[in-house]
């Protein structure tokens, strides 16, 4: 069975932005798909997420794993874990490395990122492909970071023209479903 999961970001649920749409373009051609509620999202904690993620249930090999803004450095959180499998493919859109995004506050995010940075060698020892997609004007994550990350990583970076942070501007994001088109 193929499989895919996408998290959303802060504040965000399931039901916003683009998210219905892939998960209706993942099952028709014939994928399972997760979308969950992640706990207490308005303060993103990569240790809660983990937990959450990894304890429930849901088996993440060879899957696609798709996130935004916190949820795509949930993406690479979840690869550094030790208790995550191998997955087929990571697409981080909107992400950034650290700091707080503009017009947040920063105890949001105190507990999001590693203290240490991030593995970028475990990173990628844990998935076949990753890429990332970033608006060319966020406001909110800097695409300097997505830049760094994604040549870090060895990853592809799709940047999308007045993109802004990708949001609920885009209730369909078809460049996202690009990125993926080799690997579904």
């Amino acid at each position: 069975m193929k499989r895919a999961v996408i998290l959303h970001g802060t504040d965000a649920n399931p039901e916003t932005n683009w998210f219905p749409w892939l998960k209706q373009k993942f099952e028709t051609t014939g994928y399972e798909v997760w979308v969950p509620l992640l706990p207490e999202n308005h303060t993103p904690n990569r240790q809660t997420y983990n937990d959450f993620l990894f304890g429930s249930g849901w088996d993440f090999t060879d899957n696609i794993v798709v996130g935004h803004s916190s949820g795509a450095v949930s993406v690479l959180n979840m690869l550094m874990d030790e208790r995550c499998p191998h997955i087929r493919m990571g697409v981080m859109v909107s992400a950034w490395e650290h700091g707080t995004p503009a017009t947040m506050e920063d105890h949001q995010f105190a507990h999001l990122f590693p203290p240490e940075g991030f593995d970028y060698a475990k990173i990628r020892s844990n998935a076949d492909e990753l890429a990332f997609l970033h608006g060319d004007n966020d406001r909110y994550c800097p695409l300097e970071q997505a830049e760094h990350m994604a040549e870090k990583l060895g990853a592809t970076l799709t940047t999308l023209p007045h993109g802004g942070h990708i949001g609920n501007a885009f209730p369909e994001l078809p460049q996202v479903w690009k990125i993926m088109e080799e690997t579904i």
